[in-house]
This record gives C-alpha cells, structure tokens and sequence, in this order.
C-alpha cells in the first residue's frame, strides 16, 4: 500500500467530526506538491469537497488544494471542477462554499465555472461568497467576460471598488 492509500484508510477509519482528517487531506496536499495528477488523491480530494456529509474543516481542506494544484489531467480537472461547482450551488455551510467561490479561479477557463463565478459575484446572497468569487475572478486574470463581470459591479456598492481596482490592474478601463 503507497502513501496515499495509506492515508485515504486513514481518513476513511475517523470518526465523523476528528480534526485528523483536516490534518491528512493536509498530507495529501504535500503529495500533490511532489505529484500533481496523482490520480487517487485527486479523485479523494474531490469526492470529499463534494460530499456534504464530510466533516466540514476537511472539506475546506480539500478545496484548498484543488485551487492550489489543479489537476492538468482532463478527466481529473473535469472532476475537480464538477464537485466546486457543486459546493458552490448547493445547500451547503457557507464557509464551505466561500471556499469553493475561493477555489474556482484556476478553472475560470470552463465556460461553466466563468458562468458560476459570474453568479456568485453578482448576486450570492453572502457576501463573503461574493468576495471569494470576486478573488477567484482576479486570479483567473483577464479575459474579455471576465472583464464584462467587473464592468457590471461598477456600481456595487460593496464591490465596485474592487472591481475598478482589477480592471485597472489588468489594463483595462473601469466602467463610469
């Protein structure tokens, strides 16, 4: 058994609410450093992101890594990206899916994932979703929707600000 099945069981033999498993999807962060398209961690990681029985400081976990080391590969990106989507539309704590607003940026290329940051920003009912999402739109860097999102918080009280900071920073004129 390899390390990160050696994890996995670990995880998998925890009680519901143990801090532990923060601590080891921390651990296989560490693996996807050394091997970032590690097919086992990748499709964990992204199957307890999603799950909203999971213990939610894992959960949180998880998220982080998937911004932090997107997958390359096809199938696991496609995946990753279909379980964010999922926290951020779903019924879910919201600090989990502030996380997942937070994680979305290195996916903003999926005409999906730019449609659900759009959403988020524009009109998330928490606004700390609609920050997250707002940050995930800057990483993600200029594209000419991306840009459209920001024109259209040029009055937002909350956001516009920032949104004109952005669109600054990436060239662009802020809208008046």
């Amino acid at each position: 058994m390899d390390r990160t099945e050696s994890l996995i069981d670990q995880f998998r033999a925890l009680p519901a609410e143990s801090d532990e498993k923060r601590a080891l999807v921390t651990e296989l962060r560490d693996i996807l450093a050394d091997r970032p398209d590690h097919p086992a961690a990748l499709a964990f990681l992204a199957a307890v992101t999603e799950d909203t029985e999971e213990y939610e400081l894992a959960r949180i976990e998880a998220t982080t890594v998937l911004r932090l080391w997107p997958p390359t590969d096809a199938t696991h990106r496609r995946r990753a990206t279909r379980a964010l989507l999922a926290v951020m539309r779903g019924p879910d704590e919201d600090l989990v899916r502030q996380y997942a607003a937070m994680a979305l940026g290195p996916y903003a290329d999926d005409p999906e994932v730019h449609d659900a940051m759009a959403a988020a920003v524009l009109s998330d009912e928490d606004p700390l979703v609609r920050d997250n999402a707002l940050a995930a739109l800057s990483h993600a860097g200029p594209s000419e929707g991306r840009a459209e999102v920001l024109h259209q918080l040029a009055d937002d009280r909350t956001l516009g600000r920032e949104a004109a900071r952005i669109l600054t920073a990436w060239g662009g004129e802020p809208a008046l």
